[in-house]
């Protein structure tokens, strides 16, 4: 019985390890959805999809309605007629998501699986006539764990470099990178000369998200029943063959 039980949970876990799935979601491509029909605008309560996972710009505010206009897809090919009204970062061709006027965007996986966040490329975008770098931006993200509780990260996004803004590659670490979550917020802390930051308050907590690396994991529960059936099945299998 014992061995069985050693042979269940190392077929368990060879199981877990080949069902990690990884994704990147980079926002090219991105098909029409029937929930976000003002693409490439995005207005409060849109949802869009990528590589699995569902994508939900949204606003904090107070009486916020459908249709408010919380982000955009920017191509950073064409960024004259596609990021209007605001600095957008300027070292990427491709196309890219936008937080704007305090935006913030959630996302999961359409599955349900746990998932674990990885990397991401971000960048602070300016408001239209800010002079900077009286202001800054705090990055935090918030994530749902699987099993009940939040954790929450934060990265400082640079100011201007040269008068531009600019893409840079963020990883996370420690627990929060081990963690799995059901869901997971990105949302701006506009900050100013004094180091005071505030979220949701001044239309100036703009930032822009690409290449999102994520691996969905299944629950260790799941791991175990089907290690367990496997070994299951392998008994059978030996019994018949005995016979």
């Amino acid at each position: 019985m014992k061995k069985m039980l050693k042979t269940a949970l190392a077929t368990a876990a060879l199981a877990g390890m080949g069902l990690a799935q990884a994704a990147v979601i980079t926002f090219d491509g991105l098909a029409d959805s029937p929930f976000a029909t003002g693409m490439p605008l995005l207005g409060h309560d849109d949802e869009f999809y990528q590589a699995g996972y569902w994508l939900a710009p949204f606003s904090n505010q107070a009486g916020a309605t459908a249709g408010d206009l919380v982000g955009a897809i920017v191509d950073g090919s064409d960024l004259a007629n596609t990021c209007w009204s605001v600095a957008c970062p300027t070292n990427n061709s491709s196309k890219f998501f936008t937080a704007l006027n305090d935006g913030a965007f959630a996302m999961g996986a359409l599955s349900g699986q746990g998932f674990k966040l990885d990397s991401f490329q971000a960048s602070f975008v300016g408001a239209g006539g800010e002079v900077f770098p009286s202001t800054t931006l705090l990055l935090r993200i918030q994530g749902a764990k699987v099993g009940g509780g939040s954790l929450t990260a934060q990265f400082n996004l640079p100011g201007q470099s040269g008068g531009v803004f600019s893409f840079q590659n963020y990883a996370t670490s420690g627990a929060f990178a081990s963690q799995l979550f059901t869901n997971v917020i990105f949302y701006g802390l506009a900050c100013n000369a004094q180091g005071s930051c505030s979220a949701f308050s001044s239309d100036k907590g703009q930032f822009a998200l690409d290449n999102i690396a994520v691996t969905a994991v299944p629950e260790p529960s799941s791991w175990l029943m089907m290690g367990l059936g496997l070994a299951a099945f392998g008994a059978f299998a030996r019994r018949r063959n005995a016979a």
